[in-house]
């Protein structure tokens, strides 16, 4: 009888143990808004103490950019005992123009009954030259487009004088054709004229020009035998 008793009171004083080792703690980042200048942005994150026992506790936080790479890293708190709240130092990044999540989380030495309290984000804006870059090229993409528009014909000027060009190129296959109108010219000269009537006329003046002096040479011919004749028989008359 007196072990059934003394489990008993053994039960509920574990109970009470338990129950007395119970709490809840939260986290939460402390910013002053959404979007800041580079050189204003600063934030704290603060750990507090919603029911429960004093304990020790463990805070981390980090700042990520769009593409999820871990810019800061932070460890404020390594099992530093807390009982109601404890804040962290201002921290102040000095942050690159971008949007960025900051993110921390706590973990406490107690049985925390709510743990969906022990992490908190927040999303923020760092303005500056990045979105002053993005202005200034929308402002040069709107005058590009004004031009455009002032100059409609500008495209087919473009176009027009690469066909000018492409023309002024040409006469390199013309010269080409001159070549072969040359060399059929040359040939042409080379072959045989066509007989006419004066191609005749002009042969007969060579053959009458030939058949003349062949004549004039036998006349010639004709008169020195004669003359030697003569002289013979003169000759023979006088020896007699």
């Amino acid at each position: 009888m007196r072990i059934i008793i003394l489990l008993l009171v053994f039960m509920v004083s574990m109970q009470y143990v338990v129950a007395q080792q119970q709490c809840d703690y939260g986290i939460e980042i402390l910013v002053g808004g959404e979007e800041f200048e580079q050189e204003d942005f600063k934030w704290r994150m603060k750990a507090t103490k919603i029911e429960g026992i004093p304990t020790n506790i463990t805070g981390t936080a980090k700042i990520e950019n769009s593409d999820g790479k871990t810019i800061k890293s932070y460890k404020p708190w390594t099992s530093q005992p807390i009982s109601k709240q404890k804040t962290s130092n201002e921290y102040t990044p000095n942050l690159k123009p971008g949007n960025y999540e900051i993110s921390a989380e706590i973990n406490v030495n107690c049985d925390d009954t709510n743990k969906d309290n022990n992490k908190d984000e927040k999303k923020i804006e760092i303005k500056g030259e990045a979105k002053e870059t993005k202005s200034q090229n929308s402002k040069n993409n709107e005058v590009k487009d004004e031009t455009t528009a002032e100059n409609p014909n500008k495209k087919q000027i473009q176009t027009k004088s690469k066909t000018t060009q492409n023309t002024v190129t040409k006469p390199a296959k013309d010269e080409g054709a001159d070549n072969i109108i040359q060399l059929k010219d040359k040939d042409n000269k080379n072959q045989i004229k066509p007989i006419t009537s004066d191609t005749i006329k002009s042969t007969k003046n060579q053959e009458i020009v030939y058949i003349s002096s062949n004549e004039k040479a036998k006349n010639l011919i004709l008169v020195f035998l004669l003359t030697l004749s003569i002289l013979l028989n003169i000759v023979l008359i006088w020896r007699r």
